[in-house]
């Protein structure tokens, strides 16, 4: 596979040109993608307001596999890696970054260009020494793509290979009710080697935003809410979260959603109570992708608050967290 990766050239200068450009030759040489793009053209949406938040449902059946993936260590360890170079379909190509990540098209996609970045090696879903990968990706893809990472517990369904995932600006909802939330909820935390950092408390989805140029301070500050995290929860393991990465105007914005379970109670229930809804960074960013048209349908803002309520932290548990992460920055 590593050598059809040199196939298409990258634009180093603009890696979000070469990515889109990948993807439109990907079309006409992939059926498996093009069958893809084909579902992801006849999708259904339906919007729910949630006091001041938007949240848009997706009827996708294409993101039937990703949506109930099972991600439990037995089945992780009967399954191939579907992200390492030697499992990759014979038709796909990609784009080489940095020498470690490489560019894939999604033949399951939810955005209208949506990219998987795996590692070239088969190393853990971790985001503590990989986030100024990341960093360096949102600025690579910063003409088009918003970068996001779904933790081993928290959406990802290979947790065992370290990747990203992009795609494109703003499809989201939460980056364009990102200054209204922050104005409405949200609080300083503190600065840290330049960096602004906010603890956006709305009481269904809260985050932490961090706002900078310098990209040294934001990988210090990110350390500094890993470790916040950590002694909130009494643990070493990497804490639940999902992560969105924008770069524009010379700067990058990041929007990092605690978490505090994987998947709702209504996952796992039996009949006309089970809903097949396992919400990742797109679902917390407002777009609820839904692969069962029953579910589409009759999914209410009840559930929504539900499943926000189930998955994110409380008040409490976030008030303790932005306590946490002040002390840490002072």
């Amino acid at each position: 596979m590593l050598d059809r990766i040199t196939l298409v050239p990258s634009d180093p200068s603009d890696l979000g040109q070469s990515a889109q450009s990948l993807l439109a030759q990907q079309k006409q040489s992939w059926e498996m993608l093009a069958r893809g793009y084909g579902t992801l053209d006849s999708v259904q949406t339906r919007s729910i307001q949630l006091d001041d938040m938007t949240i848009k449902l997706q009827f996708n059946p294409g993101r039937m596999t990703s949506s109930a993936a099972k991600v439990d260590a037995k089945s992780i360890a009967e399954r191939q890696c579907f992200l390492c170079p030697g499992n990759l379909p014979a038709e796909q190509r990609g784009l080489l970054f940095q020498q470690d990540y490489v560019v894939l098209c999604n033949p399951f996609p939810i955005f209208p260009e949506h990219f998987t970045i795996p590692h070239k090696k088969h190393v853990p879903q971790q985001i503590g020494t990989s986030f100024g990968a990341m960093l360096d990706l949102a600025r690579a893809l910063r003409s088009r793509y918003t970068v996001f990472y779904n933790g081993p517990k928290c959406g990802a369904s290979a947790p065992d290979h370290l990747h990203f995932q992009a795609g494109n600006k703003a499809f989201m909802i939460v980056e364009n009710e990102y200054s209204a939330l922050k104005s409405a909820h949200g609080r300083p935390v503190g600065a840290l080697s330049g960096v602004e950092a906010v603890a956006v408390a709305h009481p269904l989805r809260p985050f932490i935003g961090l706002e900078s140029s310098d990209r040294d301070g934001l990988i210090r500050a990110f350390s500094a809410y890993e470790r916040a995290f950590r002694e909130v929860n009494h643990s070493s393991d990497e804490p639940l979260m999902n992560i969105l990465a924008g770069y524009s105007r010379e700067a990058w914005r990041i929007i990092i959603f605690p978490r505090a379970k994987h998947r709702p109670a209504f996952f796992f229930a039996e009949g006309d109570a089970k809903k097949l809804l396992s919400p990742a960074s797109v679902d917390i960013g407002g777009v609820c992708i839904t692969p069962v048209e029953r579910d589409f349908h009759r999914i209410t803002g009840d559930h929504l608050r539900e499943m926000f309520s189930e998955c994110c932290l409380s008040p409490g548990q976030f008030s303790e967290l932005a306590a946490s992460l002040k002390s840490t920055f002072q």
